[in-house]
């Protein structure tokens, strides 16, 4: 008789009632720690991404006699000259956005009374922070400001120092796999160069699209213009939903002025949205993510329902690095060299294999072969 029908059934229930508890308290413990690593995942990944971006500057500065052989220095002093240059822009903005930002509610009120005349029964003043709650909770708010402050302050730090010695820090893992060091450059420089490529693209099209947006209806004369400039440049982040919601923002804040300034605006959002989608837009998808529209789609779809925001700003980019990976699995099944592309051996951002490009390929190579048979 085993120790476990020795002990009874009430002696067994209780055990198993134990069981079931110290689980519950294990996948508590774990959830909270896995909630912390994953916020200080979140730093690094930011941070590299920082790094990746102004690497090619620091390269440039490095080679100026006095940050020669100075590389730290060189890269703090690129630091000081981009919060310089972001102060100078906040201090230009910033009066005219807190002016605007207090004329919300008033905004909020008219926009009410115009759904009420229609019949539509919406209270929007309860999607307004409530003064008296962010009073009475001021501790929580400046503990949310210090932490945002200080995970600011750690993102920069780390990314100082990744630009400072990064390749160093990427030569010690590389050694780390020294039978497979042709796969790990290849996929090193297949991350490295599609997440920063990628973030560079979009930084530029959120600035443009976002100075356009402001300008373009200051000049119609629309209330809030800066405030709605502000959220175009955020929401252009998030790929093809971020120009609607900004162009129907701009449209419903127009008509509260008249028809005519909200079919203007719209005719605006849709210059801009043009100007994005077939001038700015294909030169990014053409030089980072090469993907299919209707696939960079689906994986914004997937990444927003699996993570949210943060899945939906890094849905693309995922998707594009999965491209090339398969695109080297793909030549590597028909027999050909698959992770080294460049004429010389060596792994290079510029020919990296994507599997559409692969499969077009091979269909223009059949083609072909057919012509000359026939």
């Amino acid at each position: 008789m085993t120790i476990w029908h020795r002990l009874g059934r009430p002696l067994q229930g209780l055990t198993v009632i134990a069981c079931a508890a110290g689980l519950v308290a294990i996948y508590d413990g774990a959830s909270g720690l896995i909630g912390h690593l994953f916020n200080v995942v979140l730093l690094f990944l930011f941070a590299t991404i920082i790094a990746l971006i102004l690497n090619p500057v620091v390269d440039v500065l490095e080679r100026a006699r006095p940050f020669r052989k100075h590389r730290g220095a060189a890269a703090l002093s690129l630091y000081v000259v981009i919060f310089a240059a972001v102060g100078g822009v906040i201090a230009l903005v910033i009066p005219a956005l807190v002016d605007q930002a207090r004329h919300v509610p008033q905004l909020v009120d008219q926009l009410q009374r115009s759904l009420t005349a229609h019949g539509i029964t919406v209270n929007l003043r309860s999607l307004l922070p409530n003064t008296a709650g962010l009073a009475g909770s001021a501790v929580t708010v400046v503990a949310g400001v210090a932490t945002t402050v200080a995970d600011i302050v750690l993102v920069v730090v780390i990314s100082i120092y990744l630009l400072s010695d990064g390749r160093g820090l990427v030569a010690t893992l590389r050694n780390l796999f020294p039978d497979h060091s042709e796969k790990f450059d290849f996929a090193v420089v297949a991350t490295g160069s599609t997440m920063a490529a990628y973030v560079r693209g979009q930084s530029l099209m959120s600035l443009i699209i976002g100075s356009y947006t402001a300008l373009s209806l200051s000049l119609l004369g629309v209330h809030y213009a800066i405030v709605i400039g502000v959220a175009a440049f955020l929401l252009e982040f998030v790929p093809i939903i971020g120009a609607i919601i900004t162009m129907v923002l701009a449209v419903v804040v127009a008509l509260l002025q008249g028809p005519l300034l909200a079919a203007l605006a719209g005719v605006t959002g849709l210059l801009g949205h043009a100007l994005e989608a077939y001038i700015i837009g294909p030169r990014v998808a053409g030089h980072v993510t090469k993907l299919h529209p209707l696939v960079a789609m689906a994986a914004l779809l997937i990444g927003a329902e699996v993570g949210g925001i943060l899945g939906a700003l890094f849905a693309v980019p995922l998707a594009a690095i999965a491209n090339i990976f398969l695109g080297a699995l793909y030549r590597s099944r028909r027999g050909n060299v698959a992770l080294t592309t460049a004429s010389d051996g060596t792994v290079d951002a510029d020919s990296l294999p994507r599997l559409g490009e692969e499969i077009e390929a091979v269909a223009e190579e059949g083609v072909a072969a057919e012509a000359v048979r026939h």
